[in-house]
């Protein structure tokens, strides 16, 4: 009898839980649960840790974590802690959380329903590894823009907004402060100070930082970001990652008493490290919309890792403690600077997980000297180096170009030229407006329509800029979503790079399901030649600058095809096949 009363009394509150109406939460949304602790830590971030695991409908097992949120709305003090996770199987699930210390254990479950249900990270085209899906299997096409908004609540929304208006889907910023740091902020770290001024306003005066204490004032902002993003149906692309170095970097405003950069040796594996990154996953990593992980941008190489082992071992941690299978990039992982980087390609994750995000401060094997030169150089304004950089990088994984495309600086002057080469070879590019001198010098790094170059220097209450500036000056924001459109329109997803296929007498690249559709881009107009099997084709024109079609012919196959670009500008030839019953030839 006593063995009996033990049992009931263990299953008392797991029928409790389940006697309770549980909660329905859709397909790859969010489930967030508020937890109480009022235990006497001195410090709550690092003293104790909220374990979770969950139970999917199948009988999966996954091992998950929650954060102590001090009061809940971003403020700092409080007996505060939640827990956050992002189904994908429909049905109950069940989860059982307690705290390391023993002081606190519990049960609970919620339903996951199909009904509006989310699209989910991005994925793997598993049919075309060019290609991305969503996690619900459909095909997409990111259409992306960076911006520097470095978190003031003005600038988010209103990237945003003009996100939306603009139909962009990502938008590649940072989720976990990386270098923002400024005279009149109200302490914009990750960290909390640990002295100075609580209202971070005595200009001048060093900053210092606690990295055992968070800032949660900011890591709400950044939950309200991706929420918001979430809501209008825009994924967020994390440009930097928690790489956990402290200190500043030499050469660069503002100077090292005054900013969060990676420069301190430090390997990423430290206790205080790897709380940093559990944290940065057990906040964000719940929600749908964070597109990918990334362990760092260009810097992940200076800084953040020592060598190429270093860099396996940073990249299997975040895959081990990271859920969904989300995929993980790092700036430059492939090339760097003219150097062989292929560090990701050789990791030992799942080729599901990796991402390829390149910059164009990379050498092509056939032309080292691209490397040389610097970063902002004419050479980058063609369509050959950038189509040849994407071929050379292409291990088996998408390409996303996240430093391309920087309307406004040298590299960036001629944006089909990186929009198209870069598509034609299977890859993606970010657009941004980095056009520096709307206001000021442009040496000075002053006001660009997308943020101060360095560091932000405004209050959060205040704009750093607005969408009435943002792309007022530009036209490859507009060129990037033609030229998306467009491939849209094709069954793209099981195209593929096949320069073999075109020649011409000036430069040409071709995109291509052979026998079925063809894209050929030719930067500078001209012949082209394009080699066709047997049967009957449909031409035309598109003039990539304004999105309208002209000159369509229909084509016979079985040999070379030859077709005239209207003029030496930069021109779009689209090829279909005719099916019998559209064959008017």
């Amino acid at each position: 009898m006593t063995t009996l009363i033990k049992l009931l009394m263990l299953l008392i509150p797991v029928i409790a839980s389940l006697s309770v109406s549980a909660e329905s939460i859709p397909l790859y949304g969010l489930f967030e649960k508020e937890l109480v602790n009022n235990g006497s830590y001195t410090n709550p971030f690092s003293d104790v840790e909220l374990k979770v695991s969950y139970f999917s409908p199948s009988g999966k097992k996954i091992d998950f974590f929650g954060f102590y949120d001090g009061d809940g709305n971003g403020g700092q003090e409080g007996g505060i802690w939640k827990i956050r996770f992002m189904p994908d199987e429909v049905g109950t699930w069940r989860y059982r959380y307690r705290w390391s210390d023993g002081s606190r254990e519990g049960l609970g479950n919620f339903n996951c329903t199909a009904v509006g249900k989310k699209p989910g990270p991005w994925r793997v085209d598993q049919d075309n590894p060019f290609w991305f899906t969503d996690s619900l299997g459909n095909h997409f096409l990111p259409v992306s823009f960076y911006a520097n908004a470095h978190l003031t609540p003005k600038d988010w929304q209103d990237a945003i907004h003009w996100a939306k208006a603009k139909k962009y889907n990502t938008l590649i910023i940072a989720t976990i402060n990386t270098h923002a740091w400024g005279d009149g902020w109200t302490n914009p770290t990750a960290f909390i100070k640990a002295t100075g001024d609580p209202h971070g306003i005595a200009s001048g005066s060093a900053k210092v930082v606690d990295p055992e204490r968070y800032n949660l004032k900011m890591w709400k902002e950044w939950d309200n970001m991706i929420l918001t993003a979430g809501e209008n149906g825009i994924y967020i692309g994390p440009f930097a990652g928690a790489a956990g170095k402290y200190g500043g970097q030499d050469g660069k405003y503002p100077p090292a008493s005054l900013v969060f950069m990676p420069k301190i040796r430090e390997r990423f594996d430290t206790t205080r490290n790897k709380r940093l990154l559990k944290y940065l996953v057990a906040r964000q990593g719940a929600f749908w919309n964070v597109a990918y992980w990334s362990l760092g941008d260009t810097e992940v190489y200076r800084y953040t890792v020592e060598d190429e082992a270093e860099f396996k071992e940073y990249i299997s941690y975040l895959a081990s403690i990271t859920p969904w299978n989300r995929m993980i990039t790092a700036q430059d992982s492939e090339q760097w600077h003219g150097k062989e980087r292929r560090w990701l390609f050789r990791s030992k994750i799942s080729q599901t997980r990796k991402l390829n995000t390149l910059q164009t401060a990379v050498s092509s094997a056939d032309y080292p000297q691209w490397g040389e030169s610097s970063i902002n150089n004419s050479y980058w304004q063609e369509a050959r180096p950038n189509n040849e950089l994407a071929l050379d990088s292409f291990a088996g994984f998408p390409m996303l170009c996240t430093e391309c495309l920087w309307e406004g600086q040298e590299r960036s002057e001629k944006p089909l030229r990186i929009i198209w080469g870069m598509l034609t070879a299977g890859a993606h590019t970010v657009w941004a407006d980095w056009r520096y001198g709307d206001e000021g010098d442009p040496g000075d790094h002053k006001w660009g329509s997308m943020g101060r170059g360095w560091v932000p220097i405004k209050p959060f209450s205040q704009h750093i800029f607005t969408m009435l500036q943002f792309g007022t000056n530009t036209e490859g924001d507009e060129q990037l979503i033609l030229a998306l459109e467009l491939l849209s329109s094709l069954e793209y997803w099981v195209m593929t790079p096949h320069n073999e296929l075109v020649t011409g007498n000036k430069e040409v690249y071709c995109l291509a399901e052979p026998g079925a559709q063809y894209l050929v881009y030719a930067p500078k107009g001209g012949d082209i030649g394009l080699s066709l099997p047997a049967g009957s084709y449909q031409s035309g024109w598109f003039n990539p600058r304004d999105g309208n079609s002209v000159k369509q012919q229909n084509l016979s196959g079985g040999h070379i095809a030859y077709l005239q670009a209207p003029n030496s500008a930069d021109w779009v030839l689209v090829v279909k096949r005719l099916k019998p019953s559209d064959q008017t030839l």
